[in-house]
């Protein structure tokens, strides 16, 4: 083993030597017969060249579609129902809702008596209630609709919780 390590020693040596001016054709050790023979040598890593960089124009924003995409929810008709002693809510409210796209079936009052402002939905209409309290935080409760509430689509019963 010691003669293969003192070979190649020898050859590193004369091809350093050949490189010289005037010096004859240089002999070259292929770097896997030096790894291989023994690990006592390293090879000499060669210098690292860094590109230039030349200065180039920015790349245009990537747009990506949003991470928790939601499927679209096609937007029903909702009857506004005012709940509260605060005249006009129910005008407030449904220009609101129109403002986001929902269509308004009719503004009203509500006789009964609500703790928190709820939306009401028919059988089918469950994924267009949870998207109107999606855009609206001031829903407080989704609910099917009772026999007894008047409409159709959503029913949006306005407290006076609505800000």
């Amino acid at each position: 083993m010691a003669s293969v390590v003192l070979v190649i020693v020898l050859l590193l040596f004369l091809n350093s030597r050949s490189s010289s001016p005037g010096a004859g054709p240089a002999i070259r050790v292929p770097p896997s017969a030096s790894a291989s023979a023994t690990t006592s040598v390293t090879p000499t890593p060669s210098p690292v060249q860094t590109p230039v960089q030349t200065p180039t124009a920015p790349a245009p924003p990537v747009s990506e579609p949003p991470a928790t995409a939601q499927p679209v929810v096609a937007k029903v008709p909702v009857t506004v129902l005012n709940n509260s002693r605060r005249d006009g809510l129910g005008h407030e409210v449904a220009a609101e809702l129109r403002a986001k796209g929902w269509p308004i079936a009719k503004i009203g009052n509500y006789r009964g008596r609500l703790a928190m402002t709820t939306v009401f939905y028919l059988p089918g209409q469950l994924p267009q209630a949870r998207e109107l309290a999606r855009e609206f935080a001031q829903i407080r409760r989704i609910e099917p609709r009772p026999a007894s509430l008047p409409g159709q689509g959503l029913t949006l019963v306005v407290t006076r919780d609505w800000s």
